[in-house]
């Protein structure tokens, strides 16, 4: 339940520039990373990713991630070279392969160590591509693997899950397929790549990434002090938990023996292998009252509202969840108080508050570890010049545009040519020559180079910076290297990824429109300080929130 009210959404958030950067450069940037969060699906979708990060980390006190930049390519029929994926990846790590040392957090750690189990045909393949081989101590470790028998995953640790369902975990039995136990620990200045149970050093690389940190993000939202791990959400309720289950487990087991209560029965007056319990059975007893029914007590029946009420109520505190039992009225009517209503909701945003701050800091530092990444690798290719962005939203749109990236204008340079060529004819130009010259003269505001590399000047593929297609309403922005330049620090909406915060926004906004539209007071204090509303753009952005596409189109000038 926790889990689906705080990562129920789309994270949304904003880059706040700082040295060497503007406004327009960070909110180029921003539209990557929002980009980047969509494209990000190895293994799932970002909002199932940090959504196994916020379960686990309540059942196991931590969670951690693993943030890499990620590159896949192809070669086509005709021999040329494709790239299928050139950006950021988020990867959920199980935290029984993650250990770390030294420090209160994955940020402060000397070292953290990720085991994985890897077939060696993935080790393999990895090694092949373009470049160094990847593993240099691979070959060593393929004798080893020839010698021995491969890995298995139960010899470290016995999965729970698999246990309960009555499943072994075969992973490392498939002789055709063989698997290895593969640990790297990252440092903040190396990558130590090794197979520990053969004693084989397979890499041991300076840290590849310019941010200097180790590529792990750490979710805890219980902190202990000397236990870098945390504490978990569960652990400290299990106690209430096994005093509620058995309570209802006594309450049913004495509504079982009051449904079907012990008999007692006079001996000799009575036939035993009569005596069955079902509907017109027959018994054959020699007196009327050779059988009688137990009567018990009904203490029990008696005192478990007040007992499970009790439990269920401390449990739900505990849990950070106001329960209905702490209030006067019965806790089996599913009618509550307004009192009763406001103190759960408070509770549980208090709650819920703590939580989305350790989140917003786990998402901070992976925020900050993919903006490095895209400003190191996303031009690391010398023969790119260019990534196309596609803008869809109506709000980078509407800013884009505004900022004058597709406008196209005339220099000093140009209307100075454009004078000579009129002088030439004697000013002997109709409106037609007039506008030929124009559109010849007009260059971008914001140009970029199509073919940086061409040496003749004249040559040179010149385009804006943003070209809206046919419809208006879409665009397609060309980011540069100098677009990355500069320092940005990135704010997380972590409220907008829990359960009803688009409909609290859109409540919001409307209420915000109707103060603007309504409240004379307001309108007198704005056209005092010489103000207006601007009402397309706000209700542009209340239909957009609303999940409307486009929603321009249901405004047109007045002829």
């Amino acid at each position: 339940e926790k889990k689906a009210r705080l990562t129920n959404s789309k994270l949304r958030g904003r880059l706040v520039p700082r040295e060497g950067a503007d406004i327009t450069g960070a909110r180029i940037n921003n539209a990557l990373l929002d980009f980047q969060w969509d494209n990000a699906k190895d293994g799932g979708s970002m909002n199932h990713k940090w959504g196994l990060m916020d379960q686990d980390t309540r059942l196991f006190a931590s969670c951690f991630g693993l943030v890499t930049w990620k590159y896949c390519e192809y070669t086509d029929e005709s021999g040329e070279e494709k790239v299928t994926f050139n950006g950021n990846e988020f990867k959920h790590l199980d935290v029984r392969n993650v250990g770390l040392t030294h420090g209160d957090n994955v940020r402060n750690a000397k070292w953290v160590q990720v085991s994985e189990w890897r077939t060696l045909e993935e080790l393999e393949t990895e090694n092949q591509m373009p470049g160094e081989p990847k593993y240099p101590g691979l070959s060593e470790l393929k004798e080893t693997l020839a010698e021995k028998s491969q890995d298995r995953r139960d010899g470290n640790y016995t999965s729970r899950i698999k246990s309960l369902k009555g499943l072994t975990d075969r992973l490392g039995s498939d002789e055709a397929f063989p698997v290895t136990e593969v640990v790297t620990e990252y440092r903040p200045d190396r990558w130590i790549t090794f197979s520990p149970k053969h004693n084989v050093l397979l890499r041991d690389i300076p840290n590849p990434y310019k941010h200097g940190k180790i590529p792990v993000v750490q979710l805890k939202y219980f902190s202990l002090s000397d236990d870098p791990i945390g504490e978990s959400e569960v652990e400290s309720v299990l106690p209430l938990w096994r005093g509620i289950q058995a309570t209802i487990n006594g309450f049913l087991d004495t509504m079982n023996i009051h449904m079907k209560p012990p008999l007692k029965i006079l001996e000799g007056l009575v036939r035993m292998e009569t005596i069955q319990w079902g509907p017109e059975a027959q018994w054959i007893i020699n007196q009327e009252n050779a059988v009688t029914e137990h009567v018990g007590s009904g203490e029990p029946l008696r005192y478990f509202q007040t007992t499970y009420s009790a439990l269920k109520s401390a449990f739900s505190t505990a849990m950070g969840d106001s329960s209905q039992g702490v209030g006067s009225v019965d806790p089996f009517n599913p009618d509550k108080t307004a009192t009763e209503v406001n103190k759960q909701e408070r509770q549980q945003n208090v709650r819920d508050q703590d939580n989305q701050n350790a989140l917003s800091d786990a998402l901070v530092d992976m925020m900050d570890m993919w903006l490095s990444n895209n400003q190191q690798f996303l031009f690391a290719n010398p023969g790119m010049s260019e990534y196309v962005l596609k803008i869809i939203g109506e709000k980078d749109f509407a800013f884009f545009k505004q900022a004058g990236l597709d406008e196209m204008v005339l220099d000093h340079e140009a209307t100075q040519t454009i004078a000579d060529a009129i002088l030439a004819q004697n000013g002997d130009v109709n409106d037609l020559q007039m506008q030929e010259l124009m559109n010849a003269g007009y260059t971008p505001k914001y140009p970029v180079v199509e073919n940086p590399e061409e040496k003749d000047y004249e040559k040179l593929k010149i385009k804006p910076k943003m070209k809206i297609d046919e419809t208006g309403t879409e665009a397609e922005l060309s980011m540069v290297p100098e677009d990355m330049n500069g320092t940005f620090n990135y704010i997380p909406d972590v409220k907008s990824m829990s359960a009803g915060a688009d409909s609290e926004m859109q409540q919001a906004r409307r209420e915000a429109t109707d103060l603007l539209f309504n409240n004379k007071n307001v309108i007198t204090l704005l056209q005092q300080e010489g103000k207006k509303p601007n009402a397309t753009e706000i209700l542009t952005e209340i239909f957009e929130s609303s999940g409307t596409r486009d929603a321009s189109r249901f405004f047109s000038d007045i002829a």
